[in-house]
């Protein structure tokens, strides 16, 4: 889950990496308001998790307070990424002599915490071509022992700072460690920290990304989610704790956990087909998830089946059944499900189906992939 700039600022102030003052708006007045407070000159910053937003015109410098208000409204009226601009970050301004990268990324592959330091201010991990021609030095960080300040003065030696810096910059990096740790983040920059003429080191802009399977225990995010950033589907689903993803198909698939819905898209696409929509509703969900899922597929007008495959171990099979009859009850939308469920009170489950009109159930996954297919084939 990527924060908006103005969530990941709070915890870098939170965590004292020195960042310009600033306030959010939501309206030209309240801009205004808060440029004459901040003092001039401000820089606008249009508040998307889109990226391109200075290329489309999301960041602006207003020097006077002539300016504010046409330029702020210029900024509202922005899409970028067809994404509208409700809130502006008002933020003080300043010129600066040089401007660095200072970042930490979850290595997935190694499987652990990278220090990454470039004279590329301005870059960003999420676009690796921003580092081009730039000097990048990375560091691996054991997460048993954490990060150390003789590791981080390793890196500085290889880029051209001053050594009047290093102490300044030293402290900034153990605090964006500590932001990076304490909050399951997958990424952690500054792009860029730049030096002041007062020789002072300073945030400008920051991007943080939190780990979607660590939300459980970082209830503080709950409010920090955008849900502009989704559509009505994805929205709904995020408040039943379960995955939607949507794909260009005619397939409602409806999957519990992330190995079984890869082993039922691979077999998907081996047969040149796509789904509709892919709900993952994790291990242990409830007959309202189940229920609710299905309901969304049943409103889909893509969706013209729907198969569900389920393992049950922790996702308990009569909960997935009672969750299947409470939406086919409900729905007035009928459409054929096709249905593996193996596991945990499955035969309960499979009694309780038993009169249930439009299910088909299948024994395996092929067969139960095959099965849909067939009948979209069909029913073309």
């Amino acid at each position: 889950m990527k924060l908006q700039e103005y969530q990941a600022k709070a915890l870098f102030r939170q965590a004292g990496i020195p960042i310009p003052a600033s306030m959010l708006a939501s309206d030209a007045e309240q801009v205004k308001r808060a440029a004459s407070e901040i003092g001039f000159p401000v820089v606008l910053k249009a508040q998307t998790l889109e990226s391109g937003r200075g290329k489309a015109g999301g960041v602006r410098i207003v020097n006077k307070d002539n300016d504010v208000e046409n330029i702020s409204n210029e900024v509202f009226k922005l899409e970028i990424n067809e994404q509208p601009v409700h809130i502006i970050l008002v933020e003080k301004a300043f010129t600066f002599l040089k401007e660095y990268y200072l970042g930490i990324y979850t290595d997935l592959d190694g499987g652990m915490p990278i220090l990454r330091v470039s004279e590329g201010g301005g870059a960003t991990y999420l676009e690796p071509d921003s580092f081009f021609n730039t000097k990048i030095v990375d560091q691996k960080i054991d997460i048993n022992g954490g990060l150390h300040r003789f590791q981080i003065r390793q890196l500085l030696t290889q880029i051209d700072i001053s050594p009047t810096l290093w102490k300044q910059f030293e402290s900034i990096a153990l605090k964006l460690y500590k932001i990076y740790r304490e909050n399951d983040a997958t990424l952690a920059e500054i792009n860029s920290l730049v030096v002041t003429h007062q020789q002072q080191l300073y945030a400008l802009d920051v991007k943080v990304s939190i780990d979607n399977q660590a939300l459980y225990r970082q209830e503080g995010f709950v409010d920090a989610f955008d849900p502009s950033y989704f559509g009505w589907v994805e929205r709904k689903a995020r408040k039943f704790g379960v995955a939607y993803h949507q794909f260009p198909g005619e397939l409602g698939c409806i999957v519990n956990g992330i190995g079984l819905v890869y082993l039922t898209l691979d077999l998907l696409i081996s047969k040149n087909a796509v789904p509709a929509a892919v709900i993952d509703i994790h291990g242990g969900s409830s007959v309202s998830a189940v229920a609710s899922s299905l309901e969304l597929l049943y409103q889909d007008e893509r969706v013209k089946a729907i198969l569900i495959n389920v393992f049950g171990g922790m996702t308990m099979c009569d909960e997935i059944a009672d969750g299947i009859l409470a939406a086919s009850a409900l729905s007035r939308h009928k459409k054929p499900v096709f249905l593996r469920l193996k596991g945990t009170n499955e035969v309960r489950a499979l009694e309780t189906l038993s009169g249930l009109n439009n299910l088909s159930i299948f024994e395996n996954t092929p067969d139960l992939v095959e099965g849909a297919l067939e009948y979209l084939k069909g029913n073309a």
